[in-house]
């Protein structure tokens, strides 16, 4: 008969009590006594049970439509294509992160105006860092006696003894030749995002391939949502997804399993240093300016205070030079600046601003540049009123 092996040792922290736990999802589970018993938690007296923060939109998870100035763009195909040997640049030192994770209140409005409440992880500074999210497969062999298991080692940071279930839980580890440890050692050698160390599982997802005759497949998918589950909860949650594979009756007729994890992973933002010149006959010091990824450089330049509405400017659209801007519209031109270096961190430019300014091909138009592409951080130093240098 298969067991659930199940070890903690306690640790107490300024902010929460710890629990190492090892997770083997197999048939049974330890009873929640075990765990609720060692470690409680103080009554919430009817008040949230985490601190709130904005809302957190990141690269791969519910990217937003942002409007700036009147210009809807998206942010995703702002930043363009990601590698996940430059995000890991921004992965937080381990000693940070268990502090770092909060939870957040987030009420939904559907399209019939139906709302629906759920609470999110979110990054407890969210000036300094945000939340990332990516998938991970991980094949499961049919063949294991002892019972199905990811092979993921957990610690419970928030919510220990709750009895609403709530909580936050992630990853510290993985356990040795288990099933999350073979697909993560495939995934880096295949230059993939893989698990790592404060991690936190928000889904999960078992995709069963069955035979249908002789010819054809089938497909079942299972899900469960895990995201700011304590520990007892998740364990019960991925307990019940795997439950197929851990019964004999169920395992027949399945040729093939894969658990897919939707993960959480803290970051530190990245800063684009901007390095602004003015011309010489304004006789005004350089300035520097910091933005992140996604940053639209006339809108960051605009809300400093800065100065770019070019007197010398032609516009592209036929009207008179001197006659305004366009609002960001890519047409008069005011905006233009010539980029020094860092030109690879600027989002590129589109066909229209291209055939614009093939004459200056070192000019842009600030209305039309992201800072932080390919979510890169460096420097970049621009000249501002191009033409009256």
């Amino acid at each position: 008969m298969s067991t659930c092996a199940i070890s903690f040792t306690p640790k107490l922290s300024t902010f929460a009590q710890l629990a190492l736990v090892m997770l083997y999802v197999a048939n049974t589970f330890a009873p929640n006594s075990i765990f609720a018993s060692a470690f409680s938690y103080p009554p919430r007296n009817n008040k949230p049970p985490f601190k709130t923060h904005p809302l957190e939109n990141h690269r791969n998870c519910r990217l937003p439509t942002t409007q700036l100035n009147e210009q809807p763009v998206s942010i995703k195909k702002i930043l363009g294509p990601i590698s996940p040997a430059t995000l890991d640049n921004y992965n937080l030192p381990p000693s940070t992160i268990s502090e770092g994770w909060a939870a957040q209140i987030v009420t939904k409005t559907a399209k019939s105006l139906d709302e629906t409440t759920e609470i999110q992880l979110c990054a407890k500074n969210a000036e300094e860092n945000y939340v990332d999210s990516f998938r991970v497969d991980i094949p499961i062999p049919l063949d294991q006696p002892s019972g199905v298991g990811l092979g993921i080692e957990l610690l419970e940071i928030e919510g220990g003894g709750r009895e609403d279930g709530l909580g936050i839980v992630i990853v510290n580890g993985l356990v040795s030749e288990g099933n999350a440890e073979r697909a993560v050692n495939f995934l880096k050698s295949d230059g993939k995002e893989s698990i790592m160390y404060g991690d936190s599982i928000a889904s999960a997802d078992l995709i069963l391939k069955r035979k249908k005759g002789s010819i054809g497949e089938n497909m079942e998918i299972l899900t469960v949502r895990t995201e700011c589950l304590n520990y007892d909860s998740m364990v019960e949650a991925l307990g019940g997804l795997l439950s197929p594979l851990n019964e004999d009756n169920n395992k027949v007729g399945i040729d093939e399993a894969t658990v897919v994890l939707t993960l959480k992973r803290l970051r530190r933002r990245p800063k684009i240093q901007i390095k602004l010149n003015y011309p010489p006959s304004q006789n005004l010091p350089p300035e520097i300016l910091e933005l992140k990824p996604g940053d639209n450089l006339r809108m960051a330049m605009l809300t400093r205070g800065i100065k770019l509405k070019d007197p010398l400017a032609q516009r592209y659209d036929g009207k008179p030079t001197g006659s305004g801007n366009c609002g960001s519209g890519g047409l008069c031109r005011t905006c233009a600046i010539s980029v020094r270096n860092g030109g690879d961190l600027l989002s590129p430019p589109k066909e229209n601003e291209k055939k614009m300014l093939e004459a200056t091909p070192r000019w842009r138009l600030a209305c039309k540049s992201w800072v932080g592409y390919g979510m890169k951080e460096g420097e970049i130093t621009i000249d501002v009123n191009p033409r009256q240098w």
